[in-house]
């Protein structure tokens, strides 16, 4: 099946698997080597009130998700929410709620983080895939991207480490109700994680980073033993245990099938069907046989879309190589970190490095001043200078993508180029400007002489991401490719090694997800009253929380 060479951390030694070599079979053994961890010391006792179980389907956007459901591709779903009542998302037993806009970027960590605490990148500090911490001169990879290195993707669950990086709390934290969580990342304050191995996960999350080959021929089956393989070690833990009062159960193969899918919208419809509905119905069963089904909420929900590219090196801009924006950066006079996650101490001396997140990239420079010679550690823990370090590179990448300066390749790839006064960690971060060729624009005044519809509700969604305690870990400069559904597809680029779709823009087909409430015991319309009263007029992933804690506790 294929996906290059895999980085696999194995007893604590770096190993590597080329996929090409490895039969899925041999994949799957070493995913169904998971189990069940149990996080608190003394768990809660699930209580008598109301039970929630969430769907969190990874990459799912809200059009494939309502069409499978009624296209006959999710029979189990369809059966839990009941016949359409031909009013705008409600069903017999279940409530859609429609225009939900994911954070920005619509990327993974960033997503569920704001899914899971329901407070913006800004304020909880997971701004994406990856990121540069700057105050703890820290570059993140919990899903590589820029890099290759696998050993993020398996502290997620062997060292909880997105837990570690929140600066907000959690769901489980502020429910403080009897939680288990299945494979998801954001797990910090639940009782009981259940996982596959978590090495043979981190292998398939780096491959994110590795691209694929033009040799290689994808197929779903280790994409959905992961999945398949979660959904097993989770009845056994409700077998062992009992229905708690919040389960959350992830199902990340869907989304990293659809990345190398031929045809990513259509073969994602098909794992939903193959896969997704399946297992889903084998969790329902369990709470049927429990006793729980009638009065469980069941609320599906996703962290973005997805949106098909080319896959071949004009349209992929990685991090590494001559013709990529890295090198620009290198010309503008920066000395760029190493691509791995760990720097030995003769590798410390760098002024700019990059986190990629599909869609958009992050670039971070240091304040050269503190670091002009070769071999000089730079003082992350100032500012950059506007004028002096942070302006060069802005106008360096727009000449680039309008004229091919410095990089040829770049040329025609850029949409937007953002940029900022920067501040230092520990001051609230301003929001990004719009760098026009000349000066920095705000935003607002720039959307209104450059109309922009197709980047929805950019302002809003970017100040979430960069404005706040944290919102410096989304950069001093954010570069926005060219994507969404609105151009050709020829003319669609994006941060990252080869790919046949990927996601992180403000366009619709990446930002627009589904948000399903379900009960078998109440009707479609009284879901819909108490939903709209929990997220208002513009629904966003921002209001997930509260609407998960308003179903916990319905006083």
């Amino acid at each position: 099946m294929g996906l290059g060479i895999i980085a696999l951390i194995v007893g604590g030694v770096v190993g590597y698997l080329e996929y090409s070599g490895v039969s899925v079979s041999e994949v799957a053994e070493l995913i169904a080597e998971g189990g069940e961890n149990q996080l608190r010391e003394q768990m809660r006792p699930a209580s008598s009130g109301p039970r929630v179980l969430v769907i969190a389907l990874d990459g799912v956007g809200d059009d494939e998700l309502r069409d499978a459901v009624a296209g006959g591709r999710a029979p189990n779903m369809a059966r839990l929410l009941g016949a359409s009542t031909g009013e705008n998302g409600v069903y017999e037993h279940a409530y859609a709620v429609p225009g939900v806009l994911s954070v920005l970027p619509s990327t993974t960590l960033a997503a569920w983080s704001s899914v899971f605490t329901g407070r913006p990148a800004g304020q909880h500090g997971v701004p994406g895939n990856e990121w540069f911490a700057r105050e703890e001169g820290r570059f993140y990879a919990p899903a590589p991207v820029s890099i290759t290195e696998a050993g993020d993707a398996v502290k997620v669950y062997a060292e909880d480490l997105i837990g570690g990086a929140l600066r907000a709390p959690t769901l489980y934290e502020r429910a403080n109700v009897r939680s288990h969580v299945s494979l998801s990342q954001i797990h910090h304050g639940a009782d009981i994680l259940t996982t596959p191995d978590v090495e043979a996960f981190g292998a398939l999350a780096s491959a994110l980073a590795e691209g694929i080959t033009d040799e290689e021929e994808v197929t779903q089956a280790a994409y959905e033993e992961l999945d398949r393989t979660a959904v097993e070690s989770l009845i056994g833990s409700l077998q062992k245990h009992g229905i708690p009062d919040l389960q959350v159960v992830y199902f990340p193969g869907v989304d990293l099938y659809t990345h190398v899918a031929e045809q990513p919208i259509d073969d994602q419809r098909n794992y939903l069907r193959d896969v997704v509905d399946d297992c889903v119905g084998l969790i329902l069963a369990e709470y049927q046989a429990q006793g729980f089904l009638e009065e469980t909420y069941v609320v599906f929900v996703s962290d973005h879309g997805h949106t098909p590219v080319l896959d071949d090196d004009r349209h992929a801009l990685g991090a590494e190589g001559e013709d990529e924006p890295t090198s620009l950066i290198q010309q503008a006079g920066f000395r760029l970190r190493p691509l791995k996650i760990e720097l030995a101490e003769e590798e410390q001396d760098y002024q700019a490095t990059v986190a990629y997140q599909g869609a958009i990239a992050y670039v971070y420079l240091a304040d050269r001043s503190t670091c002009a010679a070769e071999g000089q550690r730079c003082d992350w823990k100032r500012a950059p200078r506007l004028q002096e370090d942070v302006i060069p590179v802005a106008r360096a990448f727009a000449a680039a993508t309008a004229t091919g300066a410095g990089v040829p390749a770049l040329q025609g790839t850029l949409d937007l180029i953002f940029a900022r006064e920067p501040r230092a960690p520990g001051q609230d971060a301003l929001p990004f400007q719009v760098w026009d060729g000349e000066r920095l624009v705000p935003v607002g005044e720039y959307l209104s002489a450059n109309p922009r519809p197709d980047l929805l509700d950019l302002q809003a969604r970017l100040d979430s991401l960069a404005v706040g305690p944290y919102g410096h870990r989304a950069g001093d400069i954010l570069l926005l490719a060219k994507s969404g559904p609105d151009r050709p597809i020829e003319e669609r680029f994006y941060f990252s090694g080869r790919y046949r779709s990927w996601h992180g823009s403000p366009s619709s087909q990446d930002s627009e997800i589904p948000l399903v409430v379900a009960r078998p015991s109440s009707s479609g319309a009284d879901l819909r009253d108490r939903i709209s009263a929990a997220v208002g007029d513009k629904p966003s992933q921002l209001d997930i929380t509260d609407v998960l804690l308003s179903l916990l506790n319905p006083t």
